[in-house]
């Protein structure tokens, strides 16, 4: 379920044909795709940096949702590679609704225990005997190497898939998960992975002596009625690409 991107493709920015068709069909039918070498190294590291330098000052909390650069830098939310599929998914008008930071924090008295799996939304229809296409896509990056030891998020392929009758709490799958297969999204700095919204997921213990950060950014097809949108401000919007702009559109 991972892509790793030549030198060509980060070159030019795009993904070939062959890559792009295959990273669609892995977010159809798996419901997540990592692509590794989708984002520039020092940027990564930059925003780790600035993520650490948050965590020595007290500052987490506030940057949980954060409105500060380096951390909105158009390539992480306007990635090229990232935006490639999620227009081909949602159709070209799509609109940028969430970013924040979600963060495993080192288990240094060994108490973190796993958590129940859920979804970041439900289907718009569960009612309907049939699953309707993506509406929101969520993609991550790790501001760290994701392993195992570090708490890796935990995936359940082909969940979003599921039909529920009734329909499940986005929150909480109890005992559901347990009879499912699952694997951890191990990666490295430079990656990134985009989710169905519907994807069943969770964020495991962190057993290492570090914390484990990463960026969230959420996507969603644009409706007719739908009107919240993110406020970003100004004075960095000005430094934005294009792309990036365009995602805070309104209708």
């Amino acid at each position: 379920m991972r892509i790793q991107l030549t030198e060509a493709e980060q070159a030019d920015g795009k993904m070939c044909a062959a890559h792009l068709d295959s990273a669609i069909r892995l977010l159809q039918e798996i419901g997540a795709v990592i692509l590794e070498g989708a984002v520039p190294l020092d940027l990564v590291t930059e925003a780790q940096r600035a993520y650490s330098d948050a965590i020595r000052q007290g500052r987490t909390r506030k940057i949980r949702h954060p409105m500060e650069m380096p951390f909105l830098h158009h390539q992480f939310i306007a990635n090229p590679f990232a935006l490639q599929v999620i227009e081909f998914a949602l159709g070209k008008k799509v609109a940028l609704f969430r970013c924040g930071i979600h963060n495993v924090p080192p288990d240094i008295d060994g108490n973190q225990v796993e958590k129940s799996p859920h979804r970041d939304g439900n289907h718009l229809f569960p009612e309907l005997p049939c699953v309707l296409p993506v509406s929101g896509i969520y993609v991550n990056i790790p501001l760290v190497d994701f392993s195992e030891e570090n708490g890796a998020t935990k995936i359940w392929p082909g969940s979003h898939l599921i039909m529920d009758s009734p329909p499940s709490d986005v929150r909480y799958l109890g005992e559901r998960s347990k009879h499912f297969p699952s694997l951890q999204v191990v990666m490295p700095m430079g990656s990134l992975i985009l989710r169905d919204m519907r994807l069943w997921h969770v964020g495991m213990p962190n057993r290492t002596d570090t914390h484990r950060p990463m960026l969230d950014i959420g996507y969603t097809r644009v409706f007719p009625h739908a009107s919240e949108r993110l406020r970003i401000p100004q004075e960095i919007k000005q430094h934005w690409s294009k792309a990036a702009k365009k995602l805070l559109r309104t209708g």
